[in-house]
């Protein structure tokens, strides 16, 4: 941005952990999407793989460290659990003390969601259609998330976008009984992770991508994920939907999406870009690295700040 300090030379550290798995790396503090080295491990539990990170980054120069995790994270700074997951159906993970396995960095340190984080990196580098200073990402497979960034900043509140856990209406006919640990088939969650799809179609979880495009299972996905969208854009009103995540690598998916979600509004927001261009407001990302990419923004606003 405009008058900010030069980080020219910095470089900035970055953690992303998913739900399968985890990545770290370090970056240009000047682009973040340059990425000079990274080093991806399974998530396993919290010691073994907070432990392999920090281990890596012993070995590496930098000025400010980005974590992004899959949540729910307390992102309140002052907060006795500041830096922790807290609440997550990942048994292993609940009320862990994520930043204690960094603390030994002598760094500016970030924190945030692994979806506000790509949400963030959308915005600043996704090349998104009309160049938005809103946007929700959308993340889909183990689990479903949502980040949101407005004004150019993550929401964070009471704690953080949850919108993944939004209730929906059931589709007519669908039978699955849903399987979120806190909500069972009453979330977006619940009936749209990749575990929804596999147990509709009768098939192992791996064997997805062998599923055709033709079966309706997509429609029932696209379904749901329409509900989040309709929820997201009814309350947060972000210029721009942003779906990632291994499910939506489903290419017929997102169309579907789109098509629910207008049927869903059934006309009520007459805005051109939904009416009339709604594929460019419910958009595919384009990066596979968003949730990396937005890791290292975060630690490279950490950077920012600490110098200012």
């Amino acid at each position: 941005g405009k008058g900010e300090p030069s980080v020219k030379g910095k470089v900035v550290a970055a953690v992303e952990m998913g739900g399968t798995t985890s990545i770290v790396a370090v970056a240009s503090a000047e682009d973040p999407t340059e990425i000079f080295d990274r080093l991806e491990i399974p998530t396993e539990d919290p010691e073994k793989t907070l432990g392999a990170l920090a281990e890596w980054l012993d070995r590496k120069t930098f000025h400010a460290l980005g974590v992004a995790t899959f949540g729910p994270i307390d992102v309140k700074k002052g907060s006795k659990t500041y830096g922790f997951i807290t609440n997550t159906p990942k048994t292993l993970f609940r009320n862990h003390d994520i930043l204690s396995h960094f603390s030994r960095f002598p760094v500016p340190l970030a924190f945030d969601t692994d979806v506000n984080a790509p949400a963030l990196s959308e915005l600043a580098f996704g090349s998104l259609p009309g160049s938005p200073a809103s946007a929700a990402y959308v993340t889909v497979g183990t689990g479903v998330g949502v980040g949101i960034v407005v004004n150019g900043s993550p929401v964070h509140g009471l704690m953080h976008p949850e919108a993944g856990h939004v209730p929906v209406a059931r589709m007519e006919g669908d039978a699955y009984e849903g399987g979120c640990s806190f909500h069972g088939g009453r979330c977006a969650e619940g009936m749209a992770s990749s575990a929804s799809i596999a147990a509709r179609a009768g098939i192992e979880r791996s064997k997805l991508r062998e599923l055709g495009d033709d079966d309706a299972v997509w429609d029932v996905e696209a379904f749901y994920l329409a509900q989040v969208c309709v929820s997201v854009a009814l309350i947060a009103s972000p210029e721009v939907i942003v779906f990632g995540g291994g499910v939506m690598k489903r290419k017929c998916l997102i169309g579907l999406v789109r098509k629910h979600f207008l049927e869903l509004l059934n006309g009520y927001i007459g805005v051109e870009k939904v009416t009339k261009h709604v594929d460019q407001y419910i958009v595919l990302s384009k990066n596979d690295a968003a949730g990396l990419v937005g890791a290292v923004e975060i630690g490279r606003r950490a950077l920012i700040e600490s110098m200012t």
